[in-house]
């Protein structure tokens, strides 16, 4: 892999199995152990990642405003990131997360909150491993 280096732990390990069981609190409280333990810029990839676990577990609770908010938070963590070290050594596919994010976000902010309220969700993004 080439780019920044991000430390990686078993608790980024579990997150990660969390996050694609859909238990998105736990999950959340996984990558939070690894940025309490962290420096810039790992600390805003956890956080990142983080916030989109929270983003789901308001999905989950049927909270529009929530959803949107800590999406919208955990993208702009990965754009500062972007800004400040370009891609990122990591042993997951983490752009595929970011873009999926971002698209139930737009989904999200384009059919407001009935989008939650009157259908099934069906956006729950997994991450993948790299080979």
């Amino acid at each position: 892999m080439n780019g920044h280096p991000i430390p990686w732990t078993p608790d980024s390990d579990a997150g990660v199995f969390l996050f694609n069981q859909r238990e998105y609190w736990c999950a959340h409280e996984a990558w939070e152990r690894v940025r309490a333990e962290t420096e810039p810029p790992a600390k805003l990839f956890y956080q990142g990642l983080a916030q989109f676990a929270a983003g789901f577990v308001s999905i989950q609770q049927r909270e529009h405003k929530g959803a949107a908010a800590n999406l919208r938070k955990g993208l702009d963590k990965f754009r500062a990131l972007d800004d400040a070290v370009g891609d990122l050594d990591v042993p997951i596919h983490y752009k595929n997360i970011v873009n999926r994010s971002r698209g139930v976000r737009v989904s999200l902010l384009d059919q407001g909150e009935a989008r939650l309220a009157d259908r099934v969700w069906d956006l729950w993004p997994r991450i993948g491993y790299r080979n």
